[in-house]
């Protein structure tokens, strides 16, 4: 099976910097969002860490061969940004969630923590494919959502891995919550089963920032060509 990728990121219409990163890749069939925590630079550094990082990383062997290394990959940088901040201090956070994406033949497989989402549709209906790390929790600051695994995050860090079949009509989707939160499934359906795909990424764009968009917004879509 052959893939091409349609990306785009956005700041938002209340953040001056953009703590979104991304790596896509058709060839290696390897497509990468994370969302960085922290404020400032931070968010940005732990972000652009791990993107750079899989920029560079070899797939190879076998598939449950590259499914094992990656996940290695993972645990190292994770520790890279622990050592971080306990060099600057330790009272701040350097974080990032992670979705990636990996096919190989008829076999895909998520790695994933945080709530960065990967959506597939599949026969005209719209799924997760994995499970947001995050619950829901009312405190001092109000009704928020709280992350209950990324990287370098406070907690133990829980890093799931979803097998699946692909099949030749299969659309993905990768986007962080500065997308889904602020638009409907509906409207994430509607654009992914648009023949051009360019055109369902331009549409989302649209959507998306008509409305309040506090958030980053990153959004990768992946076609079976």
């Amino acid at each position: 099976m052959g893939f091409k990728s349609y990306c785009f990121t956005h700041p938002g219409h209340l953040r001056t910097l953009n703590e979104d990163s991304f790596y896509i890749n058709d060839e290696k069939k390897l497509w990468v969002v994370c969302d960085g925590m922290g404020g400032h630079e931070e968010g940005n550094f732990a972000s652009h860490l791990i993107t750079d990082i899989f920029e560079y990383f070899p797939l190879e062997g076998s598939f449950e061969n590259k499914i094992e290394m990656i996940n290695k990959q993972i645990k190292i940088i994770h520790n890279l940004l622990e050592n971080k901040v306990e060099k600057m201090g330790g009272n701040i956070t350097i974080g990032s969630t992670l979705m990636l994406l990996h096919i190989e033949d008829d076999k895909g497989v998520c790695i994933h923590m945080g709530d960065t989402r990967c959506y597939c549709l599949q026969n005209g209906t719209l799924r997760t494919i994995t499970k947001d790390h995050a619950i829901q929790i009312n405190d001092f600051y109000g009704s928020r959502r709280y992350l209950t695994s990324a990287l370098s995050a406070p907690g133990n860090l829980i890093i799931e891995t979803t097998r699946f079949t692909v099949y030749k009509e299969d659309v993905f989707l990768i986007c962080t919550d500065g997308l889904y939160d602020y638009i409907s499934n509906k409207i994430i359906k509607e654009a992914m089963s648009q023949e051009n795909k360019e055109e369902a990424l331009f549409k989302l764009k649209q959507s998306v920032l008509i409305t309040s968009a506090e958030d980053n917004i990153t959004v990768t879509i992946i076609e079976n060509i």
